[in-house]
């Protein structure tokens, strides 16, 4: 299902907002409505497939419970807010807005939380490590921005929510249905409803550092043999003090270790590495996959897929896996990755993307673009 584009210039948006400073979007969708209602929402988060968390707040106490809920936990009396994670992945409607900022790689995209909040419901000051398109759905939200965050802003004392303990409001947008605020990786900020309201949030995800040097790492370690030694070259030229490491002996080592990653290296771990899965993620799948009465397909929004085009042949990812396939199927995993959809009956007629349909169908990558209802996965 496609869906809908921001109205920005992704130019301009991504030199000067993207990662460094917010940016108010009124009327990014004119004349928007959510894809789904409070009930449907609330329904969710009943099921034990699906993340969800109630935050609620009276007296200055913050609280934080998790689903899945019975239709009690919402028959409360303070102000309180439902998230829902991942609902892009459980309903076609809500994954077509995916694609509302789609000039930012697929690969990039995590998911899309939805909460839906009474009055003065909110989850409190806090800065997030990622960035977020912020879409208000239904009726008005008041969102606070505050100034930059890192690791050691002080935080409130709090088992469950990471909540700051200071903010002082440098910028402060009401949002209507249809406009959108995008908020980079540390900036604070505070959303609180201004009656029922429902947001939807778009979150784009970066991999630690820590993560990449970890899978480069052992990516590398594979493929060196192991009888290659640290040479000294131009390091040991001169006699030195004994014991001593100079500066010339560890720049040698570094200067081995990056000549060995340029070798052996072909990139191939980044791709496998951002188009895994969470391994404790089990959601509840909406369809089978493959089925429906039409030769349609689009991509699930449960999967991750991501390509490399190379000289003469394209590296295809998904799910945390790789194939090397013919430039004949690029068409159409670019078609996948931009969410249209693809008719088996026409396409078949290549080797490439035969090997390419193969491949995604293997790890049940393919659905019928028609099927929305969810039912929980046995």
């Amino acid at each position: 299902m496609k869906g809908p584009h921001f109205t920005l210039e992704p130019g301009h948006f991504l030199r000067h907002h993207w990662q460094r400073e917010p940016l108010l979007l009124r009327q990014a969708i004119p004349d928007f409505r959510s894809p789904l209602s409070p009930e449907t929402l609330a329904g969710l988060a009943m099921e034990a497939g699906v993340e969800s968390r109630i935050i609620g707040h009276s007296e200055g106490v913050w609280a934080l419970q998790h689903g899945p809920f019975t239709e009690e936990a919402f028959l409360r009396s303070d102000q309180w807010t439902l998230l829902v994670q991942a609902v892009d992945r459980l309903l076609p409607e809500v994954a077509a807005l995916r694609h509302c900022v789609d000039f930012i790689p697929s690969w990039r995209f995590d998911d899309i939380m939805v909460s839906w909040a009474v009055d003065g419901g909110g989850v409190g000051p806090h800065f997030d490590r990622y960035d977020v398109f912020l879409l208000q759905g239904e009726g008005q939200r008041l969102w606070r921005l505050g100034g930059r965050c890192d690791e050691d802003t002080a935080r409130l004392e709090h088992d469950d929510l990471q909540l700051l303990q200071h903010f002082e409001t440098v910028q402060e947008f009401l949002l209507n249905p249809g406009d959108v605020l995008y908020v980079p990786p540390g900036v604070a900020h505070w959303g609180i409803a201004q009656g029922p309201c429902m947001t939807f949030s778009l979150g784009f995800r970066a991999p630690p550092l820590t993560t990449l040097m970890a899978r480069m790492a052992d990516t590398v370690i594979e493929q060196l043999k192991p009888e290659l030694l640290l040479e000294d070259r131009d390091s040991l030229q001169t006699v030195g003090r004994p014991g001593e490491i100079t500066e010339q002996q560890r720049q040698n080592a570094r200067d081995a270790l990056i000549n060995a990653i340029t070798h052996v290296d072909d990139g191939r771990w980044l791709g496998e590495l951002v188009t895994e899965l969470p391994v404790d993620d089990d959601p509840l799948i909406p369809v089978v996959a493959g089925a429906g009465s039409s030769a349609e397909r689009i991509l699930a929004p449960w999967i991750r897929l991501a390509w490399t085009e190379y000289e003469t042949h394209v590296t295809v990812f998904v799910a945390g896996h790789s194939l090397d396939i013919g430039k004949g199927a690029l068409p159409v995993v670019i078609a996948l990755c931009a969410g249209h959809a693809v008719t088996l009956d026409a396409v078949q007629h290549g080797e490439d993307v035969d090997d390419l349909i193969e491949f995604l169908s293997g790890f049940e990558a393919l659905i019928h673009p028609e099927l929305i209802h969810p039912e929980e996965t046995p």
